[in-house]
């Protein structure tokens, strides 16, 4: 008999470690900053699967489902195609559980400062040009789009953070 009985808590949205690493480079003019942040230790349930795999509905499905149970010695991790979805392949189960640990490169500028002696033939108390990159990269196992999610650990189809490049010159009079 399965009941409420069977039930049990899947995962952990908290992060046993939460970490993070800012640190400045400078020679002869040029500087680099790199900021990394992340977590690790914590599972997230990715909810977009539960449409996106469960074949419940008439509707496009992710190529997950291919790999689906078709008969005696199919996949035993999706489960078959079927209308409806009479045995509810929709509801939370450890199938949707993912690790949650990422390594993120936050932010990293590249810059030069011009020697004193060019600027103030110019006129200027300053000059430098950068270039600088929000949210590089991210380093994960996580199918969904984005790790970074909520406190309570449901990727619900949270938009992804930007990827941001920009370029700049900053001139001092």
């Amino acid at each position: 008999v399965i009941n409420d009985d069977d039930r049990t808590y899947l995962g952990n949205p908290n992060p046993t470690v939460i970490f993070a690493l800012n640190n400045t480079f400078a020679y002869k003019g040029f500087d680099l900053s790199i900021f990394l942040q992340g977590v690790a230790g914590n599972q997230i349930i990715n909810a977009n699967r539960f449409w996106s795999e469960a074949m419940a509905v008439a509707q496009n499905q992710t190529i997950a489902t291919l790999d689906r149970w078709n008969g005696e010695g199919s996949s035993n991790s999706v489960p078959r195609a079927v209308f409806n979805d009479p045995n509810k392949n929709t509801r939370p189960s450890n199938r949707f559980v993912e690790d949650g640990s990422y390594l993120r490169i936050k932010n990293v500028t590249l810059g030069y400062t011009m020697p004193v002696q060019i600027i103030r033939k110019i006129k200027l108390s300053s000059a430098r040009v950068y270039i600088s990159g929000q949210n590089i990269f991210t380093l994960t196992n996580y199918s969904g789009f984005d790790p970074e999610v909520g406190v309570n650990g449901i990727d619900n189809n949270v938009y992804p953070v930007t990827r941001t490049f920009t370029v700049g010159i900053n001139l001092g009079i």
